[in-house]
């Protein structure tokens, strides 16, 4: 009777470490081809590699287009390559259609496959990045 308690609690104990990916610090700063700071939204990075390997960073966007990258509610990104996307701040539903906050970076950024934006994590604790982006438009 003992052995099959004893194996359950190895099997429960198994999945509660502390594992995973090693994260490094990534902060930074986005702002437009005229320097404007692009405030609010956020950003995402895409780790680059086999599907099972990928691990998703993502930051809110201060008012200073500042941010700083997490992966799994923990600080920091793991280590590689990595895609980019920008995700606009919500609308307000409150407010009519042609009142609502306009995007300040053009479309093609809110996409992996077309905003062709990409940055490299390095281990320690110097990830500085900053992205300049196109203004909206067409």
């Amino acid at each position: 009777m003992r052995i099959p308690v004893l194996f359950i609690g190895v099997v429960f104990l198994s999945g509660c470490g502390g594992g995973g990916p090693a994260l490094y610090p990534v902060k930074g700063k986005v702002v437009l081809k005229n320097g404007a700071p692009v405030k609010g939204g956020q950003i995402e990075l895409e780790s680059e590699g086999k599907v099972a390997q990928r691990f998703n960073a993502s930051g809110v966007i201060k008012d200073d287009g500042s941010f700083e990258l997490e992966t799994q509610g923990k600080k920091g990104a793991v280590q590689g390559k990595h895609r980019v996307v920008m995700i606009p701040p919500p609308g307000n539903s409150d407010l009519p259609i042609n009142q609502q906050p306009k995007r300040l970076f053009h479309k093609k950024y809110l996409s992996y496959a077309t905003g062709n934006l990409s940055t490299e994590v390095k281990p320690g604790n110097d990830n500085q990045i900053t992205l300049t982006l196109d203004p909206d438009g067409p």
